[in-house]
């Protein structure tokens, strides 16, 4: 059993949330603060800030529609679900869907207050609310603060390594068809936890201090070629997967000219992280200029490959592999020269050594 940040942050906000209230000489809102604290955490500060303001006004949306309709109508359970229809829809019509949990929350407690003085103990309810919002987002800011663009570096830079080993072990007839198939799988999934992780580290820039805040973005931008690159050689090990019976077949001299290319990127897909984790000096990595000719020979070897008179009278299906393969390669590459030039950039312009993560210390899975 594991318990992160967040779960320790949850628990330190629900304590706080509800000794603050007692400790003001009104508990009978305590709960309805934890409550709110609960619902106000959020995985990073900025989304913790664009949702303070979202959870406030919807809070006083409901306890003004509550203290209204139980007023002129009363609190019977079908006057509380019809209160609640109504304060639905209006959350809805302001844009504030994301809140309405805590908001009709509010609506059913203090509907339900049975004191006799219904204004003061309404006004107590929303205060609580208000407080564990508060209490909420001091703790996630000053606590524990998030980490993540140590936690996608890693599991970008894993992932890949991972990558990197199927694709070797697939031109060398070494790979296993059912284990693959699995660990492609479990890439996919990784792929999916990069792009969250992109998301919560590009929020993290926007709460920064203006000057630092053009060196983040510039980061998130290499940071988002280089999940797309990491996405190019998850499809080239799944066109792999795919044709790998064909690939197969292909003659021994086109499938040692396609092991060499694919080594000469796959080595520079390695040496570009070393490059952005400060490791390869920014000038270096010149992949394409070298083996130019072997470029070339291997361009020639596919469109013969794919022109072949026997593929065009009996098997298209061998001819497309051939062309899907190429193309799948091709793309890798474009891919590759794009992330190398973004990464070259922001290492002469934009490196501060003190941000530098090590791809071997505190790694995170």
């Amino acid at each position: 059993m594991k318990i992160g940040a967040r779960t320790l942050k949850t628990g330190i906000a629900v304590a706080l949330s509800l000794a603050i209230p007692a400790f003001l000489n009104f508990p009978s809102g305590s709960v309805l603060a934890a409550i709110s604290a609960i619902f106000a955490l959020q995985p990073s500060v900025k989304r913790s800030i664009n949702t303070l303001k979202d959870r406030i006004i919807a809070n006083l949306i409901g306890a003004l529609v509550a203290i209204f309709i139980t007023l002129s109508i009363g609190n019977h359970f079908i006057v509380v679900g019809l209160a609640a229809c109504l304060l639905i829809a209006i959350l809805n019509q302001l844009n504030l869907s994301n809140v309405i949990g805590l908001a009709t929350v509010t609506l059913i407690v203090i509907m339900q207050t049975s004191e006799d003085n219904f204004i003061l103990y309404a006004s107590i309810r929303v205060a609580a609310t208000i407080m564990g919002v508060f209490i909420a987002f001091l703790v996630n800011t000053i606590l524990f603060p998030p980490k993540y663009e140590e936690k996608l570096y890693h599991v970008t830079d894993y992932s890949t390594t991972e990558i990197m080993k199927f694709l070797r072990a697939s031109v060398r007839k070494n790979s296993q068809y059912p284990v693959l198939k699995k660990d492609l799988k479990w890439i996919k999934s990784e792929l999916n936890r990069m792009d969250i992780y992109l998301s919560l580290f590009k929020d993290e820039g926007m709460v920064t201090r203006k000057k630092d805040r053009f060196q983040k973005m510039r980061k998130v931008v290499v940071y988002r070629q280089i999940i797309a690159t990491t996405k190019e050689a998850y499809n080239l090990s799944c066109t792999f997967h795919k044709y790998e019976n064909s690939f197969n077949h292909f003659p021994k001299d086109l499938r040692i000219l396609i092991r060499e290319r694919l080594e000469t990127l796959l080595t520079a897909h390695e040496q570009i992280l070393l490059k952005f984790n400060g490791r390869v000096s920014p000038d270096s990595v010149n992949f394409i200029a070298y083996k130019a000719p072997l470029r070339k020979e291997f361009m020639q070897s596919f469109f013969d490959e794919a022109s072949l008179e026997e593929y065009m009278h009996d098997d298209y299906g061998q001819s497309n592999a051939v062309i899907h393969i190429m193309s799948s390669i091709l793309k890798y590459e474009e891919y590759l020269e794009h992330l190398n030039t973004l990464v070259s950039s922001y290492k002469r312009n934009d490196w501060n050594p003190d941000t530098e993560i090590s791809n071997i210390e505190h790694i995170e899975q």
